[in-house]
């Protein structure tokens, strides 16, 4: 085995962390990184005790954050989505479209279906929570309601029944 200075991972070790954080299983991460192993069952007990190394937990950490923090959605992409569900129409939904709900029925017929009301006055909700416009003050939420209800052309609405909708 490589000599490490001060906790420092050989390559076989970051190739070990690496496949970890790409999903692989123990022994296929140990395989994987170059380590040699005579039945698979030992493969994961080695890549366990390589994953027990506090140096190679910490950079399996960093690796993970890393990772999440690539993928994590900013807040201007959650509310494009978000405006986008509010104001999706039925002629505008495709196959192809982020916010489109495709089932398939028992003889294998495809309904293609978009936001419905109630997802709409949800993302709505959350767009708004997201921005700061839905406060503490519960006379200002209430006339957001009634802008969104007006809006989508639906009866008034109180707030018990907004919150029964969400449920």
């Amino acid at each position: 085995m490589p000599k490490r200075k001060n906790g420092e991972l050989t390559e076989g070790e970051k190739r070990y962390c690496m496949e970890r954080v790409r999903g692989k299983s123990l022994a296929k991460a140990y395989e994987a990184s170059g380590y040699a192993a005579t039945h698979s069952k030992y493969a994961a007990i080695r890549g366990a005790k390589i994953e027990n190394r506090p140096h190679v937990q910490k950079y399996m950490e960093e690796l993970k954050e890393s990772v999440w923090v690539q993928n994590a959605m900013s807040i201007a992409e959650k509310r494009s989505l978000l405006a986008d569900v509010a104001r999706a129409k039925p002629a505008d939904i495709t196959e192809e479209s982020p916010i489109a709900s495709l089932s398939v029925d028992g003889e294998g017929n495809r309904s293609l279906q978009g936001p419905k009301v109630g997802d709409k006055l949800k993302a709505i909700e959350l767009d708004s929570r997201l921005s700061g416009e839905l406060s503490g003050d519960d006379s200002k939420n209430q006339v957001l309601i009634q802008l969104v209800n007006d809006r989508l052309e639906i009866p008034s609405l109180d707030a018990k029944e907004v919150n029964h909708i969400e449920e």
